[in-house]
């Protein structure tokens, strides 16, 4: 795992560890399990890349301060090392951008053998929800949104270019997210003082402050919100929480699949 020194947003989220796979992707969730090619990845080239089978092969990493790369290096698949060596490397900008280039690929991605190890091009996010059963602490991981490239697109100095919008969670004012991001629909909860579409990695907390039948959807809520809240600051001891205008309509997270896309991608070909 490393730390980089500058803070990657990532589906709104902000992100200073990532862990550098061998398997061509990186990890950016914050619990590391066994499943760590489920979710939460960036991969350029996810496959069953093994680094000890050439002392050619290398994984590199630098971090200029806006930047992180990293490149695997004339790596090899553990299934079929006569295949060739792969080269790649995956940027992760400060503002958000990603960039996938790919230098040698010696085969076509859609004929890589996933029996051992999924193969895939793209990002994926998820959260996770904390329960305790029976005593037992229980993790689950639910994945929100992914983003997956056609592999057979993929040649040599194939370059693709994914560039971050803006999300829910930039916003932090309730006016602001209401009315701000057309391409999205976004809620505003006053008990988390959070903008969110409600599927983030931060969904158990918009649960469990309310947030999936209390959050406020047009932006005619907003101005009595805000008034609270400035009476607060002003020194007044009224709690928000006891005064908060309740939506005119219930918003049933539940049921509702995520808007949430993070990107859009340029896709570019050198012949």
């Amino acid at each position: 795992t490393v730390k980089l020194s500058f803070d990657f947003p990532f589906y709104g989220h902000l992100v200073r560890n990532i862990t550098v796979a061998t398997g061509g992707f990186l990890y950016t969730g914050e619990y590391v399990h066994s499943w760590l090619a489920a979710t939460q990845y960036i991969a350029p080239l996810m496959a069953n890349f093994d680094t000890s089978i050439s002392n050619h092969s290398f994984i590199k990493y630098v971090d200029n301060g806006t930047s992180f790369t990293v490149e695997w290096e004339k790596v090899k698949l553990q299934d079929d090392a006569t295949s060739g060596d792969f080269t790649f490397q995956v940027t992760l900008h400060s503002n958000g951008d990603i960039v996938f280039v790919y230098q040698n690929v010696p085969v076509i991605i859609e004929n890589i053998l996933d029996r051992h190890h999924p193969v895939k091009v793209g990002l994926s996010d998820a959260y996770i929800i904390d329960r305790t059963i029976f005593f037992v602490r229980h993790k689950t991981i639910y994945e929100y949104h992914r983003v997956n490239f056609e592999k057979q697109d993929i040649k040599n100095w194939t370059v693709i270019y994914i560039s971050a919008l803006r999300t829910c969670l930039d916003e932090k004012n309730c006016s602001d997210c209401l009315t701000q991001l057309s391409g999205f629909k976004c809620y505003w909860c006053p008990h988390a003082n959070r903008c969110s579409n409600g599927l983030d990695r931060l969904r158990q907390d918009w649960l469990t402050r309310g947030c999936d039948t209390s959050a406020l959807d047009t932006s005619e809520q907003c101005p009595a919100i805000e008034e609270i809240n400035k009476s607060v600051n002003a020194g007044h001891t009224r709690s928000p929480q006891q005064v908060i205008v309740k939506p005119s309509q219930h918003v049933e997270m539940e049921t509702r699949r995520s808007s949430l896309h993070c990107c859009h991608h340029s896709h570019v070909s050198k012949q």
